[in-house]
């Protein structure tokens, strides 16, 4: 499972973890999930560690995923995102970032958890131990015992 998430703060809070190779189908099918969990509140602040993900996605792939915010105006989960990336992402990242801005979103793309918990005004210690856990959470998924 390429990626897992959790919602906190009564809805306000949403922490990502991204692993492993991700198809742009997956990327897809989660996007359209997570703008339509009920769960999440509007203007929820994001946080997702795609550090240890590969993206399978071209730029214009990347377009179609931030189309899928201006589909949700209106009803937009999201207010601030912050992207925890690799290198070999951060170009996609920042098409991301751009495209989205025109729905509203703000997303800044970081190399440190700290600054990027600031940013979102989310504890850092909160944000480390959650993702932890998820990663944790993936790697019992992803286990070929868990798999049998």
């Amino acid at each position: 499972m390429p990626n897992i998430y959790a919602v906190l703060n009564s809805g306000s809070v949403v922490v990502e973890f991204w692993t492993g190779q991700v198809t742009h189908d997956e990327l897809l099918e989660h996007e359209q999930r997570h703008l339509s969990d009920p769960s999440i509140k509007a203007g929820a602040s994001v946080l997702i560690d795609a550090e240890r993900a590969h993206f399978g996605t071209t730029i214009d792939e990347v377009k179609e995923i931030a189309d899928l915010y201006g589909q949700v105006i209106g009803r937009l989960k999201v207010g601030r995102m912050a992207l925890l990336v690799n290198k070999e992402t951060y170009d996609r990242a920042l098409v991301f970032m751009k495209e989205v801005e025109g729905y509203g979103v703000k997303v800044i793309v970081f190399n440190s958890l700290d600054i990027a918990c600031t940013w979102l005004g989310i504890d850092v210690n909160v944000a480390r131990k959650q993702l932890q856990a998820l990663q944790a959470q993936s790697a019992q998924v992803d286990s070929p015992s868990a798999r049998s």
